[in-house]
């Protein structure tokens, strides 16, 4: 197995990985995203409410939707 620069593995006494670590500074884009769906990382209030809302083609055809009823008044 190639060495990786940042990350160490340690095996026990049958050759299998049994801990692996990680420098977070290194692999940032790549390990973030997993420490968030482990729970190490709590997501803030805002990434939430982001992941909550509507998609952007939805609310687009609704306010065009809204902007033609309220020109027809």
């Amino acid at each position: 197995m190639a060495r990786i620069a940042g990350i160490a593995t340690k095996k026990n006494n049958r050759g299998e990985i049994t801990h692996v670590t990680i420098d977070v500074q290194k692999h940032r884009a790549l390990i973030t995203p997993m420490l968030y769906e482990l729970g190490v990382i709590e997501k803030t209030t805002f990434q939430q409410e982001c992941e909550s809302a509507i998609p952007l083609e939805d609310f687009r055809k609704k306010m065009h939707k809204r902007i033609k009823t309220a020109w027809q008044k």
